[in-house]
C-alpha cells in the first residue's frame, strides 16, 4: 500500500511542480485569479443608468452603495476569518465565494428595481475575501513583495477590462440588469484554472520563514497583541490608506462620468489602456521592492514609494486639467492613487510582520485598513446620494485630489517618525 507520503513524494518529482516552483507561476496564479474576480464584480459600473433614480437618488449611486456595503461586511468579517484560515481551505473559499457572487448576479438579472440591490449586497459579501485569501499563498516569502505586486496590479488591469467587457456586453443591446451575469459567465472558465494553479504553489521554504518569519492562523489574543504594541502606526496606515481609497473608488465607479466631464470620448476599449499603463509601472516600482533584502530598508524605501504617490496626487489636480492631456492625466491619478494603496498591501506589512516578528500574517492588517476604507467610500457615497444628489461627482474628485494628497503628505510624515522609532528600538 502507497502511503500519504509517497504520493506526495510522487507528485512533488512531476512536472508541473518544479515548474510551480518557480516566481513566475506564482505571479500568474495571482494574477490571473484576482484578474477574473473582477469580471464578478465591476462590469455593472459600465452603466450610466441615466434618468433612474431611487428616492432622489441617482441609480447608479445607489447600485454602487449596494454592492459596497456588502463589500465592506465581507472586509470586517475578514479580519477575522482571512487571518485565522487554513492554507488547504483557501482555493475552496475562492471557489465557493465565486460561485454565491454569481449566483447574486443572476438574482439581480432577475429580480425587478428596486428590490435588486439586495442581490448587490450578497454580491459584494463573499468577494470581498478573495483578496485575503489569495494574499495567503504568497506571504513570507523572499519574493512576496513581486507576487503580491502581481495581484495587486491585476485589479488596476482588471478594473478597465471589466467596464470594456461590460460596454462591449451592452453595446449588444443586452440590458444593464443581466450585462453583469453575462460578464461573469466569460470569467468563469479562466478564473478555475487560476485557482488550480494557486494549489500548487509551494509553502514557504525554512529559509524563507528564517527571514520572513511564520505566517500562521492567528487567534483572538494574537491579533489583540499586535494591536496593542502597534497601533499608532496601523492607524497612520490606516489614514493613508483611506485617503488613497476614497479616489481609487471615486476614480474607479465614476470613470464613464470622469471621461465624460473631461471632454474625452471614452471608448470600451479605453479604460483597458489607461489602466494598462497605470499596472505597468506600478507593478515595476513594488515588484522591485524584493532586490532589497534588508528589511528595515525595504519598509522605509516603501514609506518613501507611499509619499511619492500622494505628491503625484497633488501635481494632478493642481495642474493636470491645466496642462495634461485628458488621457495622461487618468494615468497620473490613476499612478498617484494606486501606488500608495498597493505599496501598503504589497510591502509595508509584509516587511513590518518581518521585523517584529509577531505571530501575524499580512491578511489580518490588511483587512483593517480595507474595512476602514470601504467604510469611508460607503459613508461618501451615502453622503453624496443623499445630502448633495446633484453634486458634480468628477468634480468633486478633482477637488478632493489636492486635499487628499496634502493630508496624505502629513500622515506620511507621522509614520516614518513612529516606525523609524518603533521599529528601531
Amino acid at each position: 500500500m502507497i502511503s500519504a507520503i509517497d504520493l506526495s513524494d510522487h507528485r512533488d518529482e512531476g512536472p508541473i511542480t518544479k515548474i510551480s516552483r518557480h516566481p513566475i507561476w506564482s505571479m500568474v496564479a495571482a494574477f490571473g485569479c484576482y484578474f477574473c474576480v473582477y469580471g464578478f464584480r465591476k462590469p455593472f459600473t459600465a452603466g450610466l443608468y441615466l434618468d433612474q433614480f431611487w428616492y432622489g437618488i441617482p441609480w447608479k449611486s445607489v447600485l454602487i452603495s449596494s454592492q459596497i456595503a456588502g463589500y465592506m461586511l465581507s472586509k470586517w468579517c475578514g479580519i477575522f476569518v482571512v487571518s485565522g484560515i487554513t492554507w488547504e481551505k483557501r482555493a475552496r473559499a475562492i471557489l465557493l465565494s465565486v460561485f454565491v457572487a454569481e449566483i447574486a448576479l443572476l438574482g439581480f438579472g432577475v429580480t425587478p428595481k428596486p428590490w435588486n440591490i439586495l442581490f448587490l449586497v450578497m454580491n459584494g459579501l463573499p468577494l470581498g475575501m478573495i483578496f485575503g485569501y489569495i494574499q495567503g499563498f504568497l506571504e513570507g516569502k523572499k519574493n512576496t513583495e513581486l507576487y503580491i505586486a502581481a495581484l495587486g496590479s491585476s485589479f488596476i488591469l482588471a478594473d478597465g477590462v471589466s467596464k470594456s467587457t461590460g460596454t462591449w456586453l451592452l453595446s449588444l443591446q443586452m440590458s444593464e440588469n443581466w450585462m453583469p451575469f453575462m460578464a461573469g459567465l466569460l470569467f468563469t472558465i479562466p478564473l478555475v484554472l487560476f485557482v488550480w494553479m494557486l494549489t500548487r504553489i509551494p509553502k514557504p521554504s525554512k529559509e524563507e520563514i528564517d527571514d520572513r518569519s511564520a505566517r500562521s492562523p492567528m487567534n483572538s489574543s494574537d491579533r489583540i497583541l499586535v494591536i496593542n504594541q502597534l497601533w499608532p502606526g496601523i492607524l497612520c496606515i490606516s489614514l493613508l490608506y483611506l485617503c488613497a481609497s476614497l479616489l481609487r473608488g471615486i476614480r474607479s465607479d465614476f470613470a464613464p462620468e470622469i471621461w465624460k466631464y473631461l471632454g474625452f470620448l471614452s471608448l470600451p476599449q479605453t479604460y483597458s489602456q489607461t489602466e494598462m499603463w497605470v499596472t505597468m509601472g506600478i507593478l515595476g516600482i513594488n515588484g522591485s521592492l524584493v532586490v532589497l533584502k534588508n528589511n528595515y530598508q525595504a519598509f522605509f524605501t516603501s514609506i518613501f514609494a507611499i509619499t511619492c504617490g500622494f505628491a503625484l496626487m497633488v501635481i494632478a489636480g493642481v495642474w493636470g486639467r491645466a496642462y495634461m492631456d485628458p488621457f495622461w492625466l487618468i494615468v497620473l491619478t490613476g499612478f498617484g492613487i494606486y501606488l500608495p494603496y498597493l505599496t501598503i498591501t504589497t510591502s509595508v506589512f509584509e516587511r513590518m510582520i518581518a521585523i517584529t516578528r509577531h505571530k501575524a500574517n499580512i491578511g489580518f492588517l490588511m483587512y483593517i485598513v480595507d474595512s476602514i476604507g470601504y467604510l469611508g467610500y460607503n459613508i461618501l457615497l451615502l453622503t453624496i446620494g443623499f445630502i448633495f444628489p446633484s453634486i458634480n461627482i468628477p468634480e468633486l474628485f478633482f477637488i478632493w485630489i489636492k486635499g487628499m494628497g496634502v493630508i496624505g503628505l502629513v500622515f506620511c510624515l507621522l509614520a516614518i517618525i513612529y516606525f523609524f522609532k518603533k521599529l528601531k528600538g
